[in-house]
């Protein structure tokens, strides 16, 4: 077993000093590489395990899944799983334990290692560092804030100090990122990165996609609809606005045609109905009747 950890080890020391090399020319050559994020590194050091594994089997496949786990930069596996050398170590019982520590990276969380540990084999202090930064990744991706309590017990940890700078080390490596509320007592979550899906999971994600695009198009209909009944209905007011415009044209067009015809003066039976409401409304003088003393006198003369 030792003799393949160091097999293992000389080799990987090889392919990385040839990505360093190859990074080194993409630089001369004007390309540039700036700082590498979590994705890059992740990826470049996976890629080297990914063809590793394609030579390594038996114990030497064992060594190299220590060596992916316990490499700072590497933390998806999903890819190493799938590699046929890998998948072929379930078939012993005595390389068994290896790949199921490597699922536990995967996708697994600090809490499966304990379960397991009678049977795992074992981590060192860097590899139980990062097996908990990636139990965090799990609560966060699951959690928006997660309180001390929960991260000390999923942790199997003892105090917050202990915590706090594992939470700083994940920051600091770009694994989630978020603000520590130590009067709270919890980790408030900002963003976090992704891990390997679980088997069985991915058909979960399928079906949630689907279902989420079967709403997107329910609610695009209902929106084309309103959309329709909205065009239907402003092509209806149009419509009675112009009728609407036209009678007013129309009654606007028949004042001026009377009021032209009442300024000439040649209105029929204007004088004649005119004398006959002067008419009517002068009134008539009554005959004069004598007063009855008038009459008298007159008799008496």
């Amino acid at each position: 077993l030792e003799r393949s950890r160091l097999c293992v080890q000389g080799a990987f020391s090889k392919a990385k000093t040839g990505a360093l090399e190859r990074r080194e020319e993409g630089r001369a050559e004007g390309g540039g590489y700036g700082q590498l994020s979590v994705d890059d590194m992740d990826n470049s050091s996976l890629e080297q395990y990914l063809i590793l594994s394609k030579s390594a089997k038996g114990r030497a496949a064992c060594a190299l899944i220590q060596q992916a786990i316990a490499n700072p930069s590497c933390f998806h596996f999903g890819e190493l799983l799938d590699q046929p050398n890998i998948s072929a170590l379930d078939q012993a019982a005595d390389t068994k334990p290896s790949v199921d520590l490597l699922r536990i990276f995967a996708y697994g969380t600090y809490s499966d290692y304990l379960q397991g540990q009678g049977v795992l084999p074992k981590l060192e202090e860097p590899q139980v560092t990062k097996l908990r930064m990636l139990t965090v990744v799990s609560l966060a991706a699951e959690n928006r804030v997660i309180k001390y309590a929960t991260l000390l017990k999923d942790l199997g940890l003892s105090d917050t100090r202990t915590l706090e700078d594992l939470i700083i080390e994940g920051v600091y490596v770009g694994l989630f990122s978020g603000k520590l509320d130590q009067k709270r007592q919890e980790f408030q979550v900002e963003d976090t990165a992704g891990r390997d899906c679980k088997p069985g999971q991915l058909a979960e994600m399928i079906a949630t996609l689907q279902a989420w695009v079967g709403a997107s198009e329910d609610i695009s209909q209902q929106l084309t609809d309103k959309i329709s009944f909205a065009e239907k209905s402003q092509e209806r007011e149009t419509s009675r606005m112009e009728r609407f415009a036209a009678k007013v044209d129309d009654v606007r067009k028949s004042v001026q045609v009377h009021g032209g015809e009442m300024e000439a003066g040649a209105v029929p039976g204007h004088c004649d109905m005119s004398m006959d409401m002067d008419d009517v409304s002068r009134p008539k003088s009554r005959p004069k009747t004598k007063h009855p003393s008038a009459s008298h006198a007159s008799g008496r003369h």
